[in-house]
């Protein structure tokens, strides 16, 4: 049969007649439906342009929180990205020994920013104290002869009690720098675990000691808290929030 219907269309080519066009039952309704997709992929790349955000800025920080990225000068970011190794140095001393890293042996152990080297003449020549947990009283620095630093075996003894060990740092002398605490909690009775870090700063640099370091009263007293980047957030701060 095949064979018969090419044999009569050579025929016909052959006498000089037309062949017959055969359209498809469905050419009409198809082409239709490839204008209509074509259509709606144009409308939804149209309505991605036109709703994207024009640019993309970093995640919002509360009103008592400060962006390390943007939110501080150049003499607290040195002092901040100082603090931030020097914090997990102290937890893992604290979780080895039961102890606190103090000043004078943050002398011997040469741990920025508490070190006294070039770095800390650059910034500021910062005064930073160590408030021991339960004793809230500050613990005096290197050489000031009116306020003895306490022996290893008191230090030793101050954790013992419930609270947080602070290292306070003030009278930065560079314009506008802050004050700056490092607040290590909680140093648990018993067990020796201090499991968090947090850094605040104060617009004025000679800010006193403000006695109680729970977020609530640090706020309260004009104290921020400084919102760290990690790779997530700096992924989200340049390419906005992903699906």
């Amino acid at each position: 049969m095949a064979s018969q219907a090419l044999h009569d269309l050579d025929a016909d080519l052959s006498a000089g007649k037309p062949g017959k066009v055969v359209r498809p039952a469905s050419g009409r309704w198809e082409s239709v439906a490839m204008l209509l997709l074509t259509l709606s992929v144009i409308a939804c790349l149209a309505g991605y342009l036109l709703l994207r955000p024009q640019q993309v800025g970093p995640p919002a920080a509360l009103s008592w929180q400060v962006r390390s990225f943007d939110g501080l000068n150049a003499v607290d970011q040195a002092i901040h990205s100082a603090l931030l190794p020097a914090g997990e140095e102290i937890i893992w001393n604290n979780n080895d020994t039961g102890g606190w890293i103090t000043l004078e042996h943050a002398q011997k152990i040469v741990l920025p920013p508490f070190y006294r080297d070039a770095f800390w003449k650059n910034n500021g020549e910062v005064h930073w104290q160590l408030i021991l947990p339960g004793s809230h009283q500050a613990h005096a620095r290197s050489g000031d002869a009116a306020a003895p630093a306490p022996s290893p075996s008191e230090v030793s003894q101050a954790t013992q009690g419930q609270g947080a060990a602070v290292y306070y740092g003030s009278g930065g002398r560079l314009p506008g720098q802050s004050a700056y605490l490092l607040v290590i909690g909680h140093a648990h009775a018993g067990v020796m675990w201090a499991n968090q870090a947090t850094i605040w700063v104060h617009r004025d640099p000679n800010a006193p000691y403000p006695g109680i370091v729970k977020p609530e009263s640090l706020v309260g007293k004009g104290w921020r808290q400084v919102i760290a980047y990690d790779g997530n957030s700096e992924i989200e701060r340049v390419k906005g929030t992903q699906p």
